[in-house]
């Protein structure tokens, strides 16, 4: 009788054994970076192509580039875009995954019908099947600035720029289709930045080209540019949505970051940071990109007033509209004369122009500079 339970025993254990093999272990699985590639059969305009998904242990699920929620033009205010986030929860439930919906508030439901170390098949409907590839990537070394301009388009794409650096500090102007317009400050501590610089090395981005751009007109630019030491390391201009879809759905979230901060308006705005600054040697020009601007023009912001004479290797005339009319430089020090013809001299500390090597770019004016 003994032996009986010591085979029905031993055999009770075999079976929970093989059923233990023949799960599909897709919490396991799934764990990592994916980003979406091909919708089989494809329909064509689908609003989406340009996102992914990261899942944790934890239940943690990161959707970019995130939520959004267009809000339309009213008699007092613009069309504006509202940004509900990229860090969400998910969980597996037999061979379904339910991703939680930060716009309805609702899980949204997919059936697994394949997944490996490589590829990651969902199905959301009873024809469609939805293929995600995993990323593998090499990091790039780190950054302390990123910072990222949004132009106007045709249309009512959000027009702004945001500087993040390492120690927290965030700057930005809203120009127009903003939830916030205008010149603020912010902070986010060290674990943001982190979360931050530690997807864009994901990117891949020094390896990126310096400029995509579409064959048609009245798209968007936008201008990324990644900074280390006061050195830019690398800027890369988008027009049109034409860069690597894995940079563009870690970019985006980045420029409605103000929508998740505590804004303080910066109430001490120069007139020489609204203008769009370049270097002018009589005909030759080194033009910077919308960020690179910004990014200087935040530098020259924080920069002490000094009496120091010097060589004035650039001459910049500015017919606009604020109080600039000239700008002489030598890469260092920066004489801003107003149309009053005062004029202030701010060090920056270094020299910008010989730092970041821009005689490099250095070419001969045409009509449209």
């Amino acid at each position: 009788m003994t032996k009986n339970y010591q085979y029905i025993f031993l055999l009770l254990l075999t079976l929970i054994s093989c059923e233990k093999k023949s799960t599909k272990n897709y919490e396991n699985i799934i764990l990592g970076d994916w980003i979406f590639e091909n919708e089989n059969p494809k329909i064509e305009n689908r609003f989406y192509s340009d996102f992914g998904y990261s899942f944790d242990k934890k239940g943690n699920c990161e959707s970019k580039p995130g939520y959004f929620e267009t809000k339309n033009k009213t008699e007092k205010e613009e069309r504006k875009t509202i940004f509900h986030g990229t860090k969400t929860k998910y969980k597996i439930v037999d061979d379904s995954l339910y991703i939680f919906n930060l716009n309805s508030k609702k899980w949204d439901a997919s059936k697994i019908v394949g997944v490996n170390s490589k590829t990651l098949k969902l199905k959301f409907d009873k024809e469609n099947v939805l293929e995600f590839s995993k990323l593998n990537f090499k990091e790039n070394e780190n950054f302390d600035k990123i910072i990222i301009s949004k132009s106007p388009c045709f249309g009512y794409c959000p027009i702004n720029d945001i500087e993040i650096n390492e120690n927290g500090e965030i700057y930005y102007y809203g120009a127009h289709y903003n939830s916030k317009n205008g010149y603020f400050k912010s902070k986010i501590n060290s674990n943001e930045f982190n979360e931050i610089k530690e997807s864009l090395k994901k990117t891949n981005y020094l390896n990126l080209e310096d400029k995509y751009s579409a064959n048609w007109t009245d798209d968007q630019e936008v201008s990324v540019t990644f900074v280390k030491d006061n050195k830019i390391i690398k800027s890369i201009t988008d027009y049109g949505r034409q860069s690597p879809k894995l940079f563009r759905i870690n970019i985006e979230p980045l420029t409605y970051l103000y929508q998740k901060l505590k804004l303080l308006e910066n109430k001490t705005i120069k007139d020489f940071q609204k203008i769009n600054l370049r270097f002018e040697n009589g005909n030759q020009i080194i033009n910077l990109t919308s960020s690179e601007v910004f990014y200087l023009s935040n530098l020259l912001s924080n920069s002490k007033v000094s009496n120091k004479k010097f060589n004035s290797d650039y001459k910049t005339e500015y017919d606009v509209d604020y109080d600039v009319s000239r700008i002489e430089t030598d890469g260092r020090f920066f004489k801003i004369f107003s149309k009053s013809k005062s004029s202030i001299t701010l060090d920056l500390g270094f020299n910008f122009i010989e730092k970041n090597e821009l005689t490099k770019r250095m070419k001969i004016k045409t009509k449209y500079d």
